[in-house]
């Protein structure tokens, strides 16, 4: 008996890490996902309207608000279902609604749009990305790449 139980504690030592690793990469691709549908949903109002949409510099999806968002922040914000699902103020060229659900990130805080280098000629250029596991924005709106554990994609003009 007492090795029985001794095989059973070894397997679970040994599957219980392995598991919760899957868990962790399986909810790392679905913010990955998540951010790269938000990208083509920006892509093709654009490519629509001929316009990024700009009413805002920071815009951002359901989720509580993460750790350190305010290296994001630039100026005024706004949720994204305004210009991705609603055609307000009406655009004749507008095809959405682009995306519908605009649910947040796996560990719970929203995505941010970071949409200042839309609207910046010199900087044409904007995060869309989420704060990562540690619910904390490490990169910051003037950086070309990830920072930290965050999960995001710049967006070029």
């Amino acid at each position: 008996m007492v090795i029985v139980v001794a095989i059973v504690a070894l397997l679970a030592g040994i599957l219980v890490p392995v598991a919760f690793n899957q868990v962790d990469d399986a909810e790392k691709a679905r913010a990955m996902a998540d951010v790269r549908q938000i990208s083509s949903a920006l892509m093709l109002f654009r490519q629509d309207t001929g316009k990024w949409p700009t009413k805002s510099k920071l815009y951002y999806t359901d989720g509580n608000k993460g750790k350190n968002e305010n290296l994001f922040e630039s100026g005024g914000t706004a949720h994204m279902r305004g210009p991705l699902r609603e055609n307000s103020p009406a655009t004749p060229s507008w095809k959405g609604p682009y995306m519908t659900a605009f649910s947040p990130d796996p560990w719970g805080n929203r995505y941010i749009i970071e949409a200042q280098g839309f609207v910046d000629d010199q900087a044409p250029m904007g995060w869309v990305i989420s704060a990562g596991p540690n619910g904390t924005f490490e990169t910051r709106r003037t950086d070309t790449s990830l920072k930290g554990d965050d999960i995001g994609i710049l967006m070029m003009n």
